[in-house]
């Protein structure tokens, strides 16, 4: 922790020795992307839906050579109150709320320098996937899985070594986040009762095609007067290769969650860490048409090694069509033992079109 405290210091240190900056670009950007879902089975629901999300953004170079971006995100939230009056405690449901907010100095020859609410993640939990159209398991439908935790949770500074100036085409990345609410502004207090994460990632591309990365990550500071036989922390690592028209990907991931000192029975229901273990394959078939194979298994490990539980078991078959300035997605997805259940299977299937703008 200390460590990781000392490097940002130093890097927000030398990023703030800067004159005056220039003038920066605005620009607003968003995703043009419809979507159709129907899952059967034992699990069985359709939905239509279409993003709707905006993204704001300014970008600019102060006269040391060093350059800036910022990034503020608006959604309209599906959560909050229904109320003819809404309190001033809360937001009212479907309101368009800042979630999203990045502040980033780039400084050439050294690194970026990052301040995030609710972005700047760099969990690798899906950093092996070659899938055509998205990650199986981030297409709405919860299969019931547990990944590790992820920095961009929380309100973070962090750090990133600049792309091609370390050996063997490595990147390392370091981050301290802390509990935060969605669109916080400046001068917003400590969130009490929430928990800090500390995050570490490398990536290594060692030669043409291929990427190997990690990433680590640690709550801290439990604020909730509960003594702990275990505090969460997680992490994942993962290979991917790409030669030709072909890519192939294989990876895990692990979650320790925090868990109250067990009594003598606690331990045969309380789950001491999960595993997740996933392999992908892509395919170009030409410059429009993409396909993927991907499986992965989601795994609950229980602090007593007698208790018995169901693998979640996920296959996914995809396919994209760049239709010029669009693109048409079609995925299909088989899951067994949603949620660790035994027997509650489902089927999705998934047609997306996005428009490139």
């Amino acid at each position: 922790m200390k460590t990781i405290m000392k490097t940002l210091f130093v890097a927000i240190t030398s990023f703030a020795v800067f004159s005056s900056a220039n003038a920066g670009e605005m620009t607003v950007s968003g995703s043009a992307k419809a979507t159709w879902s129907n899952v059967s089975g034992a699990v069985a629901k359709q939905g239509l839906g279409i993003a709707n999300e905006l993204t704001f953004g300014a970008t600019g170079e102060l006269d040391n050579g060093y350059t800036w971006s910022v990034a503020i995100a608006l959604d309209p939230t599906t959560s909050g109150s229904t109320a003819s009056t809404v309190p001033a405690t809360e937001t009212a449901a479907g309101s368009a709320i800042n979630d999203d907010t990045s502040l980033t100095l780039t400084a050439p020859g050294m690194g970026t320098l990052g301040l995030h609410v609710s972005a700047g993640g760099f969990n690798a939990k899906y950093g092996w996937a070659a899938d055509a159209y998205t990650a199986m398991s981030d297409t709405g439908f919860t299969e019931g899985q547990t990944y590790p935790g992820d920095l961009g949770s929380t309100a973070n500074m962090q750090f990133a070594t600049e792309a091609g100036l370390l050996p063997l085409g490595a990147v390392i990345q370091a981050g301290y986040g802390y509990g935060k609410k969605d669109g916080q502004s400046s001068n917003t207090q400590g969130n009490a009762g929430t928990d800090n994460m500390a995050a570490y990632g490398l990536t290594l591309k060692p030669v043409d095609g291929l990427t190997i990365g990690a990433t680590y990550n640690t709550a801290e500071m439990y604020d909730d007067a509960t003594l702990h036989s275990q505090e969460e922390e997680g992490g994942a690592a993962y290979a991917k290769y790409a030669v030709g028209p072909i890519t192939v990907g294989y990876g895990k991931s692990w979650k320790a969650p925090t868990n109250a000192v067990l009594t003598t029975t606690d331990g045969a229901t309380t789950v001491e860490y999960y595993e997740n273990t996933g392999v992908s394959i892509g395919y170009a078939l030409n410059d429009q048409v993409r396909i993927s194979y991907t499986n992965e298994k989601a795994e609950r490990n229980f602090a007593t090694s007698a208790t018995t539980t169901k693998d979640i078991k996920m296959t996914s078959y995809q396919i994209a069509y760049n239709i010029g300035g669009a693109t048409l997605s079609l995925v299909r997805n088989s899951t067994d033992n949603v949620g660790f259940n035994d027997n509650l299977d489902s089927e999705e299937t998934l047609v997306a079109l996005a428009m490139a703008f």
